[in-house]
């Protein structure tokens, strides 16, 4: 047998709408999407329609009483049963079981003296009715006694059985306390309801710390009741044992304690224990109930506090529909947004994005040109705006300059002014943190924390991942590493890259693929990007070995590199594309028969000497960033490392976007006119 809640026992009926409405209604018949009859009794007409599908599937309504609800309430009246008897015949009719309270009822309680109390005329009445505010009928309602300057508060069960009598003194700061010992804690308010009368639409219930608070919120018009042993967790709410059968009969269960911390510890234990799921908070716009009746705060507000109840729900679960306008900016993003950062290889246009919020393996053998394809994309995203924070924890600062001057520039020698002018170029968007070496994660986090707030960098590259002193079979360690970095990337909306190696598999003819990184497999698995490169070196042995111009002419035609997109898991690309590397200028291009393809970082100088011969492709359709000197500031201020490179504060990236908050909707029952029902998750 499979256990159930109100919930589940819901989900099954409706599931067999059909089959459910025929066995109660068996006079009826099937009309298109519905089962019409002419009312509860199974009189011959259409007044009554069931819907069977869709997502109105489960729901009546008799057109001719103006009455309806969904199937649990047709099964109370069509058998004349309350809630409580219809969900035992469905947990039967479905063959379930009914759950298990948090803690058994083990108690041999007794049953308080009956109190010697009378209806409110005195000391009591002027002040609960004048002092309080709270009205003569809710008074009645609730069965409020007063014996001599002190208020009784009855505790009946539902079936009108006495479980608990509380007292106190009727003035401010009073405490109240049970009459006898060893009574059976429970709720206070049960003979105010009318859910003993079997009216099954009664799903909403208001939960408070206190008596006064409860007679409150009745005032307000809401169906309250109060907590026997006020606010606190722990002890204080073992009264769920003796309630928890009769609370299972409630969809909705608000929680309006006081706002205060044990209100708060109250609140969580509660909706833990009853089920989260249907629990919701009400944030009053004073301490608790009372105090707003005292204030005169307006029925609006309340019930404006009521709608805006917040539910215990997870973080991170959110409705599809809450994703609707970002999905439509996936299909058809706006002319202007950034979906990311690309590279400068034309094949791959339009199929490979660098995103915020992830994380991008760079993976290949030793020698394969990982770090200097990787390097050779940071000035086309310098051109892109977006601002670089590079940790190559295996090169030296300038040799790493030296490469990405090349690269930069276009060409093999470049003249004292043109380095100069390149390195304006990346000065503007790329940051280095000088540390041959290894270096701990935390640590090198620290560092990408300054520069993230300072400089506003939005892409960080790690090269490499062995340089992060964790041992090449600590698999253990490997996986934390990578999990913080990601972590990182996710918590600043920044992207990262990380440089790993591959497995020694002896196969240099085979393309890397995901699962030839070395180390942990949890490194691949974190990652939303692997990118594999592969240098063929048989190819380059070829061309090297023959004498003859048209056997190597024709041996160049095939690429000497292979860049496989092994998974992007925000992309629909994946695949393989080749690269023909130029040794001169340590960039890569997409042909083998075309030139270099054009890529112009830096202004020419028109007063330059420079050799346009040396330098083919200098050019500029970049606005290079122009910013002020870096004041002086002190060592203490900055990082425990130091940083390589003292450029000038820059202002946040234009493309980095902090991670979007999740909101969850407030859910609410309507079965009170002051209570809004939202029928959402």
């Amino acid at each position: 047998m499979t256990m159930s809640t109100l919930f589940e026992i819901k989900q099954r009926l409706t599931a067999q709408a059909g089959s459910i409405a025929e066995m109660l209604l068996p006079q009826g018949k099937k009309r298109g999407n519905s089962w019409v009859v002419g009312n509860i009794h199974g009189e011959a007409g259409q007044s009554l329609s069931i819907s069977l599908s869709g997502k109105k599937a489960g729901l009546w309504y008799d057109f001719a009483e103006g009455n309806g609800g969904d199937l649990l309430d047709l099964w109370c009246s069509v058998k004349g049963i309350s809630l409580p008897e219809a969900l035992d015949e469905a947990r039967a009719y479905l063959n379930l079981s009914r759950p298990k309270p948090f803690m058994a009822p083990r108690h041999h309680y007794r049953a308080p003296p009956l109190p010697k109390a009378n209806i409110p005329q005195q000391r009591v009445k002027t002040y609960l009715h004048k002092e309080r505010c709270i009205p003569l009928e809710i008074l009645q309602q609730y069965r409020i006694g007063e014996e001599g300057n002190k208020i009784i508060f009855p505790f009946y069960k539902p079936d009108g059985t006495l479980a608990l009598v509380k007292e106190r003194l009727a003035k401010n700061g009073a405490t109240a306390k049970p009459t006898a010992s060893q009574c059976e804690p429970i709720l206070f308010g049960w003979q105010a309801l009318s859910f003993k009368d079997c009216d099954s639409t009664d799903r909403t219930l208001v939960i408070t710390e206190g008596e006064i608070d409860a007679l409150s919120l009745a005032a307000y018009g809401y169906p309250a009741v109060s907590v026997p042993f006020g606010g606190g967790k722990g002890g204080k709410q073992n009264w769920i044992e003796n309630e928890f059968d009769r609370l299972e009969s409630f969809e909705t269960i608000f929680l309006a304690t006081d706002m205060d911390t044990p209100g708060e510890e109250a609140a969580f234990e509660i909706a833990h224990r009853l089920g989260r799921h249907r629990c919701y908070r009400v944030r009053l716009p004073s301490k608790d109930a009372n105090a707003c009746l005292q204030a005169g705060v307006d029925a609006s507000i309340i019930h404006e506090a009521f709608l805006q109840a917040q539910s215990f729900t997870p973080k991170g679960l959110r409705h599809v529909l809450d994703y609707k306008e970002q999905v439509i900016n996936l299909f058809y993003p706006p002319a202007k947004q950034h979906l990311g950062y690309t590279v400068p290889y034309p094949k791959l246009n339009g199929k490979l994005y660098f995103r915020p919020a992830e994380l991008t393996l760079w993976s290949g053998a030793s020698g394969a040109g990982k770090s200097q394809l990787l390097s050779d994309c940071i000035p086309h995203w310098i051109a892109q705006k977006s601002r670089l924070c590079l940790a190559s924890l295996e090169m030296k600062g300038e040799q790493s300059l030296r490469r990405l001057t090349k690269q930069t520039g276009g060409t093999d020698q470049p003249t004292k002014e043109m380095i100069e002018r390149v390195l304006h170029f990346l000065d503007a968007g790329l940051i280095l943190y000088e540390h041959v070496g290894k270096s701990s994660v935390d640590a090198l986090l620290d560092i990408f924390d300054y520069c993230r707030a300072k400089y506003g960098c939005d892409q960080f590259i790690i090269d490499s991942l062995m340089r992060l002193g964790i041992a090449s079979d600590d698999y253990a360690r490997q996986e934390q590493a990578v999990y913080k970095i990601v972590d990182w990337a996710v918590l600043n909306a920044v992207h990262i890259h990380l440089v790993t190696h591959t497995r020694k598999s002896g196969l240099e003819k085979d393309v890397p693929g995901t699962e030839d990184i070395k180390g942990a497999s949890e490194i691949g698995a974190n990652a939303f990007n692997i990118i594999t490169i592969w240098r063929n070196r048989s190819l380059e042995d070829k061309i090297l070995s023959t004498h003859k111009p048209e056997e190597k002419a024709h041996l160049a035609q095939r690429p000497s590199v292979i860049i496989n997109i092994a998974k992007q898991r925000s992309g629909d690309f994946e695949g393989k594309i080749g690269l023909w590397f130029d040794p001169k200028t340590y960039r890569y291009r997409c042909s083998s028969s075309a030139p270099l393809t054009p890529r112009r970082y830096i202004e020419q100088n028109p007063n330059s000497s420079l050799d346009s011969k040396q330098s083919p492709i200098i050019a500029s359709t970049v606005n290079c960033f122009s910013t002020p000197p870096l004041p002086q500031e002190s060592s203490s201020f900055l990082p425990s490392s130091s940083l390589a490179t003292q450029i000038p504060p820059l202002p946040p990236a234009k493309n980095s976007n902090p991670p979007i908050p999740v909101s969850l909707p407030a859910l609410a029952a309507q079965k009170n006119p002051a209570i809004q029902k939202n029928n959402s998750l």
